[in-house]
């Protein structure tokens, strides 16, 4: 076999980690343009917010079906196969969103959408991980999954610029053609995740190129079981805490996520704030998101993620009280400050997680055990769609209800039995 030069080894791991990590801000960006154009669209259409508040549970639905469904497909197809499939869904969606003329079009476009955006994050973990040595896997899977908050801070800019001076319409259409462009890239740059080409003798060619191209050998072990271990082995033995833990800290999780997404903007319009002002809150949060993210990472590494997720999740419920009673006077700059404090903590928590549960399933169950997780995130996305509608009324209750499911939260990864250990070292099990 013929190895490329060593500077080509040298980059090509975190050009791939970068490739998979670009499909996850695309997955941001398009997963918050409904939310962000939902205060024009309200107006334009007079439409009253338990509408919106429905067609935001379509999404979570098509979401809970595509991140199921990405998950069968990771493990029996490929992890590149389910994840090009997501991008491209997702950002014919969102493109054709631009053209809606009537209510139900566009909840039929959001959950299709939410098909495609479902299983993109999970994926990327899941392919992530498998690209990245062990020592790194933590920061590298959770720079993956930050890379939604990314989108959304991508989103929030654009929004400022483009719903003021050329309407909401624009706003889809700018996103989906771009997403559709870098899908194009994808499909030629894009390799498969070595860790499930080792699962299946067929394609050891495949699996020596890409190793070959990483600067690593083949494992003897390498693609002699082809055999896909039943999804009921997720709640048997030591997985079981491990599979539950992780389900119901990502449902409260997501619940936050998504709340603040989708009705942030629209609950800060309730309390007086200009439209403009609405794109920077959730911009804010996004920014706090990305950047705690990193850093529990980092914690993570030196600390074990056993002691770093709840405590972030604590951090989180002590941010939803100051949120609750913090004084609008002054430009709103506390609850500015405050938004940003919560996604460096709470929003920073739940990206985290997907590095966890990329160590925790073992790799023939990993893309499934992911989706199931993922499932049970959207789960909590749907309940906070059906639920912000009236949420949104009330600042003190929004972010009440968001501090109980961060208890929830830190609850659950207290009962989680498979924690990345502190500071892993080592390549022996860059194929784990």
């Amino acid at each position: 076999m013929i190895l490329p030069p060593a500077g080509g080894l040298r980059f090509y791991r975190p050009g791939v980690v970068l490739l998979i990590a670009l499909t996850v801000v695309l997955d941001g960006l398009d997963n918050q343009m409904l939310g962000l154009a939902a205060p024009a669209l309200l107006h334009e259409w007079s439409l009253p917010r338990a509408v919106l508040g429905g067609i935001f549970a379509l999404g979570f639905v098509g979401m809970a079906l595509g991140t199921l469904g990405a998950g069968q497909i990771g493990d029996t197809r490929g992890r590149r196969v389910a994840l090009l499939l997501g991008v491209v869904v997702f950002g014919v969606a969102t493109l054709a969103t631009g053209f809606v003329a009537q209510v139900w079009q566009l909840a039929a476009l959001k959950m299709l959408a939410g098909v495609g955006l479902g299983g993109v994050p999970g994926t990327a973990a899941a392919m992530i991980a498998e690209f990245t040595v062990a020592r790194w896997r933590s920061l590298a899977v959770t720079f993956g999954v930050v890379c939604v908050s990314i989108g959304g801070i991508l989103g929030g800019a654009m929004a400022a610029q483009i719903l003021p001076a050329l309407g909401w319409r624009w706003l889809f259409w700018s996103s989906g053609a771009g997403t559709l462009v870098i899908a194009l890239l994808l499909v030629r740059l894009l390799p498969e995740s070595p860790g499930f080409l080792a699962c299946h003798p067929a394609r050891r060619a495949e699996l020596e190129r890409v190793l070959g191209r990483l600067g690593e050998h083949l494992p003897l072990s390498a693609g002699r079981n082809s055999l896909s271990p039943p999804l009921a082995d997720l709640l048997r033995g030591d997985l079981t805490r491990s599979t539950l833990g992780l389900s119901t800290a990502m449902l409260s999780g997501m619940f936050l996520v998504y709340l603040m997404f989708n009705w942030a903007p629209t609950m800060l319009a309730a309390q007086g704030f200009a439209l403009r002002d609405t794109s920077l809150g959730l911009t804010l949060y996004n920014i706090g998101g990305t950047t705690g993210a990193l850093l529990a990472a980092l914690a993570i590494m030196g600390l074990g993620s056993r002691v770093t997720l709840p405590v972030l999740a604590g951090l989180a419920v002590l941010v939803c009280a100051f949120l609750a009673l913090a004084p609008l006077q002054g430009a709103g700059l506390p609850m500015m400050i405050g938004l940003g404090l919560l996604g460096l903590t709470g929003s920073a928590a739940q990206s985290a997680m997907f590095a966890l549960g990329a160590h925790a399933f073992p790799l023939p169950l990993r893309a499934r055990g992911m989706g199931l997780m993922g499932a049970a995130g959207r789960i909590g996305a749907l309940v906070s769609a059906l639920a912000g509608s009236w949420l949104v009324a009330g600042r003190g209750g929004f972010f009440a209800v968001l501090g109980g499911l961060m208890i929830v939260n830190m609850l659950s990864f207290l009962t989680v039995r498979g924690h990345i250990p502190r500071l892993a070292r080592g390549r022996a099990e860059d194929l784990r």
